[in-house]
C-alpha cells in the first residue's frame, strides 16, 4: 500500500487596529529641513527627518514640540487639537517674519500616510520555462535547463540530478515539475511501497551538478534605465467648520460648552492681568473661532489688553479668514491698523 503525505501551512491572521481610539499626525517641512517631533513628551523619531509620522496618539489635544536639526532654528512648541479616529497633516513652514510656524493642511482616513512597502523589481523581459519531461525511475539522471534573456544577455543554468538506489529497494521515483513567474522548480520524491525484502538495506545517493553559461550578443550588453513609476499623491481634505471655506489657522475649535466654561472662568477674575493669564492658558492647548476670540476680548476693559489677546489668538484660531470681524471690538482705529499689520506679517 503506497502512502504519500503532504503538509502545507500558509495562513496569516491579522486584526485591524482600533482606529477609533487613536489618531495619527503627519508632519513635514516645506523646505526639507530635518527635525525631531515630540508629542506629549514622547520622542517620535530618534533621527531627524523632513517628514515624520506619529501614530497611535491617544489624546485629542496633545502638546507638540518640533526640534530642528539645525540648532540655529528655534524649536516650536504648540498645542494641537484633533478628534480621534483620523489622520491629520501639518506643514511646518516659514511666515513673513521668518519664523517657523505650524499650518494644518488637512485630514484623511487613518493609515494613508504610512510608507508603502517597496515592490520587487520587474524584469525587462523573460522566457517561459522549457517543459521538462517526467523522469522514469530507470533514467540515470535528470537535466533541467533554465534560460533567461535580458537586453542581449542570455544566461543558461543547467542542473543535473543523478539518483542511485541500492539493490533490493522497492518503490518508484516521482518527478514533479513546476513553473512560477518564469522560475522553474524540479523536485524528485522517492516513494517506498514497503514491499522490499526483510532485512535489506536501501542506500540512496543523489548527485547534483549545476552549470551556468552566460553569453552576450553584439559585444557589451547594455540595459536602458527604467523610469520610476510615481503614483499620484492625493491631497488631503482640509478639516473645516461647517459652512466655512476660508483659510484655516488651527485645528477644530473648542465646542460651545467648553468655551462657555472657559469664558465663565475668565470673567470671574477681578484683575486684567489675571484674566489675560487664564485666557492664555485656555489657548495654550485649544483652538478658537473668531467669534470666541471676540467674546474673550469683550471681557477686557483696556484697549491694549484686547489688542494683545487678538494677536495671541491669531495662530490659535480656526477660521482666520473671518478675523476682520474683530475690527468693531476695538474703540480706536489705530488698534485695527496695528492688528492688520501684525496679521500681514505672519
Amino acid at each position: 500500500m503506497k502512502h504519500i503525505s503532504t503538509t502545507a501551512v500558509a495562513l496569516l491572521i491579522g486584526s485591524a487596529p482600533l482606529f477609533s481610539q487613536t489618531s495619527d499626525l503627519v508632519f513635514f517641512t516645506d523646505d526639507g529641513s530635518k527635525f525631531t517631533l515630540i508629542v506629549d513628551g514622547d520622542v517620535k523619531n530618534e533621527i531627524p527627518a523632513a517628514r515624520v509620522v506619529a501614530t497611535g496618539i491617544r489624546t485629542e489635544s496633545p502638546m507638540l514640540i518640533v526640534r530642528f536639526e539645525d540648532a540655529s532654528i528655534p524649536q516650536i512648541r504648540k498645542p494641537f487639537y484633533g478628534p480621534a479616529g483620523k489622520e491629520y497633516t501639518v506643514m511646518i513652514t516659514t511666515n513673513k517674519k521668518g519664523e517657523r510656524v505650524l499650518r494644518p493642511t488637512g485630514e484623511a482616513a487613518l493609515g494613508t500616510a504610512r510608507p508603502e512597502p517597496q515592490g520587487k523589481p520587474i524584469p525587462a523581459s523573460f522566457e517561459e520555462d522549457r517543459p521538462v519531461a517526467t523522469t522514469p525511475a530507470t533514467n540515470p539522471g535528470t537535466t533541467i535547463d533554465q534560460s533567461v534573456g535580458v537586453e542581449g544577455v542570455h544566461q543558461t543554468t543547467t542542473v543535473t540530478v543523478v539518483e542511485e538506489d541500492g539493490a533490493g529497494s522497492g518503490g518508484e521515483n516521482i518527478q514533479i515539475n513546476m513553473g512560477v513567474n518564469g522560475m522553474g522548480i524540479n523536485m524528485g520524491v522517492r516513494v517506498d511501497d514497503g514491499t522490499g525484502t526483510s532485512g535489506t538495506t536501501t542506500t540512496t545517493r543523489t548527485t547534483m551538478r549545476t552549470t551556468t553559461t552566460t553569453t552576450t550578443s553584439g559585444g557589451i550588453a547594455t540595459a536602458e534605465p527604467t523610469q520610476p513609476v510615481t503614483a499620484p499623491v492625493r491631497e488631503p481634505e482640509v478639516n473645516r467648520m461647517p459652512g466655512y471655506t476660508g483659510p484655516v489657522g488651527c485645528g477644530m475649535p473648542m465646542s460651545n460648552t467648553e468655551f462657555g466654561d472657559a469664558r465663565k472662568s475668565i470673567e470671574g477674575q477681578s484683575f486684567e492681568d489675571t484674566k489675560m493669564k487664564i485666557a492664555r492658558q485656555v489657548g495654550r492647548d485649544r483652538c478658537f473661532t473668531t467669534e470666541q476670540v471676540k467674546g474673550i476680548m469683550g471681557l477686557f476693559s483696556f484697549e491694549d489688553n484686547k489688542l494683545e489677546f487678538a494677536k495671541y489668538a491669531y495662530d490659535r484660531t480656526h477660521d482666520i479668514g473671518n478675523y476682520f470681524k474683530l475690527n468693531d471690538a476695538f474703540s480706536f482705529s489705530s488698534s485695527v491698523d496695528e492688528l492688520n499689520t501684525y496679521i500681514e506679517s505672519r
